[in-house]
């Protein structure tokens, strides 16, 4: 018999009875402990979030469901948590172009988000992206990290839109997971320099 699934300091219901209701009104609700991250970003994260970026993620209430059950990330890549951070939109007449200089494009949900240390060149680290999604809507990330390099005309343009600013990332799970990559809803909070407030919500989206 396979044992239930553990994320961090949690294991999940494998009984096949449907989950109490009284779960999602649970109060102080935390992040799932000593969790790993999906395998898409298996080596750029801090555990537990401690950033600005992070300080809405960790109070739950990014989850669409109302679940208990949830992880929260810092992005971190080599050691660097200021991040380069470029944001793309899907629209009708430009479905590749990056957003705009002031961060804003209208509330709309980012299509893709890409991050690199602040300062250095080379490929972009993809840590949301609606090409993820099958055709019933599910996104099924990558098991590894996933790399984009833009030609040289292209970086440039992409460069000169990129913000700084600390990213944090959080996981949704269903009460009866069964797997690293079965969450539910995927958020991704930024907070840019001089920022005050609350963080830049980049991504809310519904995963399954």
């Amino acid at each position: 018999m396979t044992p239930p699934f553990t994320l961090g300091d949690h294991t999940f219901d494998d009984s096949g009875k449907a989950a109490p209701l009284s779960r999602t009104r649970k109060k102080n609700k935390r992040p799932i402990a000593g969790a790993q991250p999906p395998p898409f970003l298996a080596g750029f994260i801090r555990e537990p979030a401690t950033s600005e970026a992070s300080k809405v993620l960790v109070q739950g209430t990014f989850c669409g469901h109302g679940e208990p059950t949830f992880t929260v990330f810092d992005v971190v890549i080599g050691g660097h948590e200021r991040l380069d951070v470029v944001t793309f939109f899907e629209s009708e007449t430009d479905e590749d172009k990056p957003d705009d200089e002031d961060g804003e494009s209208e509330g709309e949900d980012a299509a893709a988000v890409l991050v690199r240390p602040c300062g250095q060149t080379g490929p972009w680290l993809v840590i949301y992206s609606r090409e993820w999604k099958n055709e019933y809507g599910d996104l099924c990330p990558p098991d590894a990290p996933e790399w984009h390099t833009f030609d040289a005309d292209e970086e440039q343009d992409v460069a000169e839109t990129a913000q700084p600013a600390l990213v944090s990332i959080g996981f949704e799970y269903p009460p009866d997971a069964d797997s690293i990559n079965e969450f539910s809803w995927i958020a991704v909070d930024a907070w840019p320099d001089g920022n005050e407030g609350d963080p830049y919500v980049l991504v809310s989206d519904e995963t399954m």
